[in-house]
């Protein structure tokens, strides 16, 4: 080790074991290889240098002797844990043999390392080969979402490769095993840490876990089974379906590496906002202006719908808020809606010399 362990921590000298031991927490969470931003060859540092320091024997040894005594062994030879471990049951692992899986240990000490209990599960394309969803938003008119409608949305993809149909091979060629894992779609890695030697296992990011790599690579899609392409879909949109609710296209997202399954299609709903109607529920609430003369003597006019306009009765003697239903006329769906007509009476804000004695004569009768 050339460089100076307590640089290595952050530490000074004269630093605690607890200040060691939060330190070391620290930094190894932040540089452990499966986080992002992870750095193996730091992390390896880093215990290496906790192995040391959070022994009192050793850092009085390395204290006394600085960095020749890393090519003592860690203490005449007898590996980095020599006593360190007095204690400690690791009976769970079938038995301290200073190489166990590196799952298994966060399992166990998650929460020294940022509250990591579970095992972790690979999650992208890179890792697992499975194509990636895709999330899109389509907007659609009233019209469509009150009586249901098909579209056509085109979008670039991935798409399953057309000459070797996913395969990545070339035609007139076949698999064969990858030299990066010889077959078995993991690669192991084992590295130094505070709890021995860790064995790492993860998928082989050369044939992403399938073990089998093409032995000529396809020359349209160089051996990735997928090409970029331009894909058309029809979307059922259902009656009844509202705003910013999503349709699932299964199947319709990215392509997969060499055929490793295909992502699925979200397609978010956005409804256009029409300003003649506002929905409740499956109802669609329509103000509708009406003459004061109109509401009193009664009269026949005609309303705007969704289907077109259509005439309606405004009986004698109709008040202001009133409401009139055109039944079946609002959002169908599992059940039809009706348009609701609320009227709104209109008041004319000025008024002539003949129209007002008319209306002083009117007030007279009533």
């Amino acid at each position: 080790m050339s460089s100076d362990l307590y640089t290595i921590l952050g530490i000074p000298k004269n630093a605690s074991q607890d200040d060691i031991k939060k330190s070391y927490r620290k930094l190894a969470h932040q540089y452990h290889p499966d986080k992002q931003g992870g750095d193996e060859k730091k992390f390896k540092e880093i215990n290496e240098a906790y192995q040391v320091l959070s022994d009192p024997k050793k850092r009085s040894q390395y204290d006394q002797f600085g960095s020749a005594f890393g090519s003592q062994g860690f203490g005449g030879g007898q590996g980095p844990f020599q006593g360190g471990f007095d204690g400690f049951d690791f009976s769970q692992f079938g038995g301290f043999n200073r190489e166990f899986n590196m799952e298994d240990i966060f399992d166990l000490f998650g929460g020294a390392f940022g509250g990591r209990t579970g095992r972790r599960r690979a999650s992208t394309e890179e890792e697992t080969g499975h194509g990636e969803d895709i999330q899109i938003k389509m907007t659609v008119s009233l019209y469509d979402v009150a009586r249901g409608a098909t579209k056509k949305i085109e979008i670039s993809k991935d798409s399953i490769c057309v000459e070797c149909s996913g395969s990545g091979v070339q035609r007139g060629s076949e698999m064969t095993d990858c030299s990066v894992c010889r077959g078995s779609g993991e690669v192991r890695e084992t590295m130094g840490s505070l709890f021995g030697n860790i064995t790492r296992v993860y998928t082989c990011k050369i044939c992403r876990g399938s073990g089998r790599v093409p032995k000529n690579n396809c020359s349209v899609c160089k051996g990735e089974g997928k090409k970029r392409a331009k894909k058309t879909f029809e979307v059922n949109v259902p009656a009844g379906i509202r705003d910013s609710e999503v349709l699932v296209v299964r199947g319709g997202g990215q392509a997969g590496f060499r055929g490793m399954g295909t992502g699925d299609l979200y397609i978010q709903i956005s409804v256009e906002t029409d300003k003649r109607f506002k929905r409740v529920g499956n109802d669609l609430i329509y103000e509708m202006p009406v003459k004061l003369t109109d509401a009193m003597l009664g009269a026949y006019l005609r309303v705007p719908t969704l289907d077109g306009e259509k005439e309606i009765e405004i009986p004698a003697g109709t008040q202001n808020g009133e409401e009139l239903r055109l039944r079946g006329s609002g959002v169908h769906g599992p059940h039809k809606g009706d348009q609701i007509i609320k009227i709104k009476i209109e008041i004319p804000k000025r008024l002539g010399g003949r129209a007002r004695k008319l209306v002083e004569e009117l007030a007279g009768e009533l």
